[in-house]
């Protein structure tokens, strides 16, 4: 295999590297140590900023970093991997957000200051991958930092959300299902095949598409996301599907804008169940005209809310399709800020994006909105 291979196997290589890096963030955020077995090879160096060495003393020495640190969420976004046989390069961005309390001790890179405060990473891993017994796992991870930002929190209404709705560490996490399977066999892997390559890219579908309708407000695409008997659960709220739209549209229809970016994403596909863990980023813009009272309710002036979270979903293939039967959405971290857009004030409407058929995606989901 190559660079520019797009065949089968590669195609396979490339999903079980994507996993791989998906897992680390996984493991790191949900305070999961045992899975990094499935990450590195025994003998693996990893150096990531002030820390490094044999991959289970920076493991080691990342758990004590973390050891006073609350929420972290380490999205992944662009990811390169080049093929050379049995060995792959790779380069993946990340930014990792760090909620930092009050009583943290003073020094390193979270030290406490007598407030809480974020830290938002953003850096680059670059990794040496090998396929060793048939198995892809990183020989050498290193780390270039991008940019650091600190500032203090302001969660708005979810400082109000109970810890549970929030995400939790460990076996408390409603994701266990999705990485299950590696505490019980380490080193075994799905055999990545063509069927099961066409549910993964499937189920990424939907997910996305999630974020596509509620985005542009194309809230007739519910059906090809949802299941009809499906439900969802927002913070500590359960919904049915008619639930669920007329509370999208009632929470999101005053906004002047929102943008759900996904990120990492972990599949587990059993037969026709699945399990899906996102990672999202959500832009939120809040005019003063929105009604109060709701998550993202409008105040005197207008404001940005940003969110970081996650969705853990069971999704199941009936009539060979795939759609969600059940989703959790985990609010990580929200952060509000004053509107600065900048000269981005200036630019027309009509070059922002629009809601429905107005927007320049619609080729996108055509097929999907004409055959209603």
């Amino acid at each position: 295999m190559q660079s520019a291979d797009y065949g089968a196997a590669a195609l396979a290589a490339r999903a079980e590297i994507t996993d791989v890096i998906h897992r680390y963030c996984h493991a790191t955020d949900r305070r999961r140590w045992w899975l990094m077995d499935s990450v590195f090879h025994e003998d693996a160096t990893c150096h990531l900023s002030v820390i490094g060495g044999s991959w289970r003393e920076f493991v080691k020495q990342g758990e004590a970093l973390l050891t006073h640190v609350g929420v972290t969420l380490h999205q992944v976004g662009n990811i390169q991997i080049a093929l050379e046989g049995d060995v792959a390069h790779t380069e993946t961005y990340i930014t990792a957000f760090h909620r930092v309390p009050a009583d943290a001790p003073p020094g390193g890179p979270f030290g406490g200051t007598g407030e809480a405060y974020d830290a938002v990473f953003g850096a680059r891993y670059i990794d040496r991958f090998e396929r060793r017994d048939g198995v892809w796992r990183i020989a050498v991870r290193q780390s270039a930092a991008e940019f650091r930002h600190y500032r203090p929190v302001n969660e708005g209404g979810l400082a109000a959300v109970p810890d549970k709705f929030r995400g939790q560490w460990g076996d408390e996490d409603v994701s266990a299902p999705v990485v299950a399977g590696w505490r019980e066999a380490p080193r075994a892997r799905d055999a990545q095949t063509l069927e099961l390559l066409a549910a993964r890219a499937e189920i990424a579908d939907v997910v996305n598409r999630f974020c596509h309708m509620v985005d542009r407000h194309r809230w007739e695409l519910m059906d090809d996301v949802f299941h009809a008997d499906a439900t969802s659960r927002f913070l500590d709220s359960v919904r049915n599907m008619d639930e669920v739209r007329a509370s999208g549209q009632m929470m999101l229809g005053p906004l002047t804008g929102t943008h759900h970016q996904t990120g990492n994403m972990l599949i587990k596909v059993e037969g026709d169940t699945a399990w899906a863990e996102t990672y999202v980023i959500a832009f939120h813009a809040v005019p003063t005209t929105a009604p109060p009272g709701t998550f993202w309710g409008g105040r005197d002036e207008p404001y940005e809310g940003v969110a970081g979270g996650r969705y853990v979903d069971r999704l199941e293939r009936r009539d060979g399709r795939w759609k969600i039967a059940e989703r959790q959405t985990l609010v990580e971290w929200r952060h509000d800020q004053p509107v600065r857009e900048g000269g981005l004030g200036q630019v027309p409407a009509q070059f922002r994006g629009q809601r429905g058929d107005a927007d320049v995606s619609r080729p996108v989901v055509a097929a999907l909105l004409d055959r209603k």
